[in-house]
C-alpha cells in the first residue's frame, strides 16, 4: 500500500476548529509574547503569524467604523491585547529569533503538530518590518530599476531572503507587481517596479526567485493591480474602471508571466474592477478570485487576503462576514492583522458558514491542503521551522549580502538636475541641512535611526547647521522652518522631502522653493505628491536617492560630496518629466 503524503496524513486528523484555523495568518506586533497570541495558537488553531516587531500595538484602519454584527448565544469572545503604540522592548536578533522558536513549540504542542509559517513585509526602502539589529537594507522596487539589472533585483531578494530564513521568518509578502501608470497615486509608487509592465514582470520574476533560492515563500501583491488608482486603500475602496484590453495588457500582464515562472502565492487586494464585477471589492468576489484568477489564468498556489481590516471592505459586511465571504470567494488565508476581539468574531462566523454548506467542507480541505503543501514545500515540517537563533544575525556580516547592499545604493541614485551648480557641496559655504527625520519604522538603534542623515552630513562639517523636523506635517514645525530660515542667511538650503503612505506630507520645502531660496531637494520618490510630497519640479537641484537605508544615506553623502558618482537611470518607462529617460537593459536573471 502507497504510503500517505505528510500533508493526507495531517489533514485526516484534523478537526474543523483546526482547518479553519489553517486558513488565518494572525497579527504580532512588537517583539513579546502576550495572552492574546497564545489563545490564538492554541485555541484557534491558527496557520501563521503576520510579524510587526516595530510598533508595540498595530493601529487598525476603520475601527469604529466596521459593521456592528449579531452573534449567537454561543459567541465566546476572543482575548484582546489592549496596548499603547510606540516603540516596543528592543531585543537583539538573536532573542527575536528565540522568542519565535517559542511560538513554534507551542503550535509543535498542538495534536497533529502543524508548523506555524511567520510572515512579515520587508519591501525595502521605507517598508522595512524587518530592521533592528544591523539588518542589511535595500532601495525600494523602483530604485532597483533604477539600477538596470533584474540580475541585481534577484540578488538583493536573495540577500533579504537569507537573513529572514536565519531569523525564522518564513514568508514574505513580495514582490510588489502593481503597475503604477498613475503618478498621483499616493499608496503604491515607488513600491513599484515601474509603470511599464513588461519591467515589472521582468524585475518581479527575478526577485521571485532570489526570495524562493533563499527558502522563502514569495507573496505576488495586489492582485488583481492597485497601479492606476489615486486612492489609498488602507482607508477607501479603490475603484479602477478601465476596459478589459487595458487590464489585460497592464495589470494582468506580470502575473502570467509570474504564475509561469513558479509563483508561490498571491496577495488579493481591496478594490473594485467595475469590468470583472461591479458589485464587489475583489477580496469577496468569486468572480475575479475564482472564475479570474484560479480557473481563466490557472494560478494553482496560494492566495491571500490583504489585511482584513482595510478599505471599506468590513464597513460593508462587518468583519466576520467579510472574512467568511473572502473565503468563498476563493481566498485560502485570511490575513488578520487586528490583536482584538474581531479574531473570535471571524473564527465564529467562518465556522458558521461551512457549517451551514454556505463554504463547502470540499472546498475547506482543498485549501488546507495547499496550505499545508506549502509548509511541507520549504521544510517547516522539519523541526516545525524552528531555527538555531544564536546565527539569527550572521548573515548581516555575509560578504554577499553586504556587498550587494552597497552596489545597490550606488545604482540607485541619481541628480535629476542641478541648475544650482551646487554639487560637489562646497564646505566653505553657509549651508543649511533641514533634515525630515526617517521615523518610519525606524528601528531607532545604533546601525539605524530617525535622524541617521544628519549624523553623517555633521560628522565631518562642523560648521554645518542642522534643523531637524519630524517626517510627517506639523503646523508649528512648518512655522518654526520658515522663520528660522527668514531669519538666517544661507548660501544653500539641503532640504530632504521624503515620502510614504502612512503620513500626511510637509509643506515648508515647496514654499521655501516658491519663496526663492535655493534649495537642494533630497528625495525618495521621482513623483510629485500633493504637489508638495517628493520631488517638487520646480526645484533648481534634486537628488534622488531610492534608498532610504542606512547604506543609501552613506551613499547620499558621498555622491553630495563628489566622493562617489551616481549610477542610477531615470526609472520610468512613460512618465518622465525631466527627458531623463533611459533604456533600461533587461537581462536574463542569473542565480547566484
Amino acid at each position: 500500500m502507497k504510503k500517505k503524503s505528510i500533508v493526507e496524513t495531517t489533514l485526516g486528523k484534523m478537526s474543523l476548529e483546526q482547518k479553519i484555523g489553517q486558513c488565518v495568518v494572525v497579527g504580532m506586533s512588537g517583539t513579546v509574547i502576550t495572552n492574546d497570541l497564545r489563545e490564538a495558537i492554541l485555541r484557534y488553531q491558527c496557520g501563521g503569524i503576520r510579524l510587526s516587531p516595530f510598533t508595540r500595538m498595530f493601529r487598525y484602519f476603520t475601527d469604529d467604523k466596521a459593521k456592528q454584527q449579531e452573534l449567537g448565544a454561543d459567541f465566546v469572545p476572543s482575548m484582546q491585547k489592549i496596548a499603547d503604540g510606540g516603540q516596543p522592548p528592543y531585543c537583539t536578533p538573536e532573542q527575536y529569533a528565540t522568542m519565535l522558536n517559542e511560538l513554534r513549540a507551542l503550535a509543535a504542542s498542538r495534536k497533529p503538530a502543524i508548523p506555524l509559517h511567520m510572515v512579515i513585509d520587508q519591501e525595502n526602502d521605507t517598508s522595512k518590518d524587518f530592521a533592528r539589529g544591523g539588518v542589511v537594507q535595500f532601495p525600494s522596487n523602483m530604485g532597483l530599476v533604477a539600477g538596470g539589472s533584474p540580475k541585481l533585483a534577484y540578488e538583493v531578494a536573495k540577500a533579504v531572503g537569507i537573513q529572514m530564513k536565519a531569523s525564522g521568518l518564513d514568508m514574505i509578502h513580495s514582490p510588489v507587481v502593481d503597475v503604477n501608470i498613475n503618478p498621483n497615486n499616493p499608496e503604491i509608487g515607488y513600491r513599484a517596479f515601474s509603470d511599464d509592465p513588461k519591467v515589472v514582470s521582468d524585475y518581479a520574476i527575478a526577485m521571485m526567485k532570489g526570495f524562493q533560492d533563499a527558502g522563502i515563500i514569495a507573496a505576488a501583491k495586489h492582485f488583481p493591480g492597485r497601479g492606476d488608482s489615486a486612492t489609498d486603500a488602507h482607508h477607501a475602496c479603490p475603484v479602477l474602471d478601465v476596459d478589459a484590453d487595458r487590464f489585460d495588457k497592464v495589470e494582468l500582464y506580470p502575473y502570467k508571466q509570474l504564475i509561469a515562472a513558479g509563483l508561490d502565492s498571491i496577495m488579493i487586494a481591496h478594490c473594485i474592477y467595475p469590468h470583472l464585477d461591479p458589485d464587489q471589492i475583489s477580496t469577496v468576489s468569486r468572480k475575479v478570485v475564482t472564475d479570474l484568477l484560479r480557473v481563466k489564468l490557472g494560478f494553482k498556489g496560494l492566495i491571500t487576503s490583504d489585511s482584513i481590516t482595510m478599505g471599506a471592505l468590513i464597513d460593508r459586511y462587518g468583519i466576520g462576514e467579510a472574512c467568511a465571504r473572502a473565503l468563498h470567494a476563493g481566498v485560502d488565508v485570511i490575513l488578520m492583522k487586528a490583536e482584538n476581539q474581531w479574531r473570535g468574531e471571524m473564527f465564529y462566523t467562518i465556522k458558521q458558514w461551512v457549517e451551514s454548506g454556505k463554504i463547502s467542507r470540499a472546498e475547506l480541505d482543498d485549501k488546507v491542503r495547499r496550505i499545508l503543501r506549502m509548509k511541507e514545500q520549504y521544510g517547516l515540517f522539519d523541526k516545525m521551522g524552528m531555527v538555531n537563533a544564536a546565527q539569527a544575525s550572521k548573515p548581516f556580516k555575509n560578504p554577499f549580502v553586504v556587498k550587494t547592499a552597497r552596489k545597490t545604493a550606488q545604482k540607485a541614485i541619481l541628480v535629476v538636475k542641478d541648475e544650482l551648480r551646487a554639487l560637489p557641496l562646497n564646505k566653505k559655504k553657509r549651508v543649511l541641512l533641514i533634515n525630515q527625520q526617517n521615523s518610519i519604522k525606524s528601528p531607532n538603534d545604533v546601525y539605524d535611526h530617525p535622524a541617521l542623515f544628519s549624523q553623517l552630513m555633521e560628522q565631518d562639517w562642523p560648521a554645518l547647521q542642522t534643523y531637524e523636523t519630524k517626517f510627517g506635517f506639523d503646523a508649528k514645525q512648518e512655522e518654526g522652518v520658515l522663520k528660522f530660515v527668514a531669519a538666517n542667511k544661507f548660501d544653500l538650503i539641503l532640504c530632504t522631502n521624503y515620502y510614504d503612505r502612512q503620513e500626511k506630507p510637509n509643506g515648508y520645502v515647496k514654499t521655501l522653493i516658491d519663496q526663492g531660496y535655493p534649495v537642494l531637494l533630497i528625495t525618495n520618490t521621482p513623483y510629485c505628491i500633493k504637489e508638495i510630497a517628493g520631488l517638487i519640479p520646480s526645484a533648481k537641484t534634486v537628488l534622488l536617492n531610492l534608498n532610504l537605508t542606512p547604506e543609501g544615506m552613506r551613499t547620499a553623502k558621498a555622491v553630495l560630496f563628489g566622493k562617489m558618482k551616481p549610477q542610477g537611470a531615470w526609472p520610468l518607462t512613460n512618465y518622465d518629466p525631466f527627458g531623463l529617460k533611459k533604456k533600461l537593459v533587461k537581462k536574463k536573471v542569473v542565480k547566484s
